[in-house]
């Protein structure tokens, strides 16, 4: 039996974000009629003649992400928290944002004596927004039949992943050999992406955000649960996919990366022509980086990217970068004990952080460093743009994810001085912590 949404509070699809006030029912109604499974199910991955693809392509069972425009490739185990992260994108204007109703400090008196106090409130609303949430991504799961996530799962499958060319020895057997749908993505022998992409991608704006960082220092601030955080420099912009783009993650990091290198005329901007270059401009840059001898294993492993979909990873960013005489280093973290691996990047990005503080003292610690691209085992790439040690104890990379967009929310904040109801909430996109990294064994970063 359906449960009872009584309490009045709206459900919120996680695919398009309409809201039913009618109950659990009329959600799973409008889902199955406008978000159908369909004929195709979103967790069979096909080739380019239409074939399903064989676990001799890949190791772990991968799903592609159903929400619409989204397409992402993801392990089984990872997409409860993917879906999650599409209903914060999606559901942000649950949060409460100050600069229309004043947020008194709880701390303080002026509270009412004839109702319940504004903390109170505050936390009831906190309260349904994110049973809303949760039930929106339980419909989902019921839905689609997605097998439950667990913390506990004894899952020992390997991952195939694309090493960090610094660390890897011309001998090493897994450099200079063709790759497949594992490590460049669903068209891994794809020659070229149809002409409907071409366009989409050189007739679209960008999705670009700048001014987003200083809104996380604020929500930062604001939030009970952090101890102390360090972010990057603010001039960092934030670039999404476009709907129905597909995996084009490790470009959208190298635009990022080169947002701060022509906003602070880093060494090598004039090579950039002082604008971020678009994905066919990086493809062509990564080829030249070939043809001048840089990091040539991975024509080799790609059999070239020009005009295509297959995914790009570190040693592509790092190629590019050292054409164009951007200085840039490289650094891998292995270890297949649960665990290890996340603890030393943690240590790893907590140290570079820490070298461009000017005043320690601070909670918020703002710096000027560059961003740093991340890459982990399993196709996906992020920019980390800061770090975060909560009062638990837990650590946080603070990212920009190019799977997700900053929501409306987000965007109205930039540029203003704020209070924000719920910051723990709107921080929710731009966390990755254990929950998310304890999954993949191997790291990668490009500083």
């Amino acid at each position: 039996m359906a449960e009872d949404n009584s309490n009045g509070q709206p459900m919120v699809c996680p695919f398009c974000g309409w809201e039913a006030t009618d109950g659990e029912y009329v959600m799973l109604l409008h889902m199955e009629s406008l978000h159908p499974e369909g004929e195709d199910s979103p967790f069979t991955v096909k080739g380019d003649d239409g074939t399903v693809g064989t676990r001799a392509d890949e190791d772990l069972p991968y799903a592609e992400c159903p929400v619409e425009g989204c397409g992402e490739l993801l392990p089984f185990d990872a997409m409860d928290y993917h879906i999650e992260l599409h209903a914060a994108e999606a559901g942000a204007d649950l949060d409460g944002e100050a600069g229309q109703s004043p947020i008194r400090d709880p701390h303080t008196s002026g509270s009412s004596s004839s109702g319940p106090s504004r903390a109170h409130r505050d936390a009831e609303r906190q309260r349904r927004a994110e049973s809303s949430q949760a039930k929106a991504i339980s419909a989902w799961k019921r839905l689609l039949r997605m097998p439950e996530s667990s913390s506990s799962s004894s899952h020992s499958s390997k991952h195939h992943h694309r090493k960090d060319a610094k660390s890897t020895t011309p001998s090493d057997p897994s450099r200079g050999k063709r790759l497949g749908k594992a490590q460049l993505g669903k068209y891994a022998h794809e020659d070229r992406m149809p002409e409907w992409l071409v366009s989409l991608l050189q007739n679209s704006r960008p999705v670009e955000s700048e001014g987003v960082v200083p809104v996380i220092a604020q929500l930062l601030e604001q939030c009970s649960t952090t101890k102390y955080a360090y972010l990057c420099h603010p001039r960092v912009h934030h670039i999404s996919k476009l709907k129905k783009e597909g995996g084009f993650c490790g470009y959208r990091n190298i635009q990022m990366m080169t947002s701060y290198i022509n906003a602070v005329k880093f060494q090598g901007y004039q090579n950039l022509g002082r604008r971020i270059p678009t994905i066919f401009q990086i493809q062509d840059l990564i080829e030249s980086a070939w043809d001048a001898g840089i990091n040539t294993q991975g024509r080799l492993e790609t059999g070239g990217i020009k005009g295509t979909r297959k995914y790009i990873g570190t040693p592509e960013a790092l190629a590019m970068f050292r054409l164009l005489d951007i200085p840039c280093d490289a650094q891998g973290f292995k270890n297949r004990e649960p665990g290890k691996s996340e603890a030393l990047l943690m240590e790893c990005v907590e140290t570079y952080f820490q070298g461009g503080v000017v005043d320690p003292t601070q909670r918020i610690r703002l710096t000027s460093l560059p961003p740093l691209y991340f890459q982990h085992a399993g196709r996906h790439s992020m920019t980390i743009i800061g770090f975060e040690k909560l009062r638990s104890g837990a650590k946080n990379l603070i990212v920009f994810d190019p799977m997700f967009h900053d929501a409306t929310n987000i965007i109205k904040l930039i540029g203003r001085k704020f209070e924000y109801t719920f910051p723990d909430m709107a921080l929710k996109s731009y966390r990755r912590g254990s929950k998310y990294l304890r999954r993949y064994r191997e790291f990668e970063v490009l500083s």
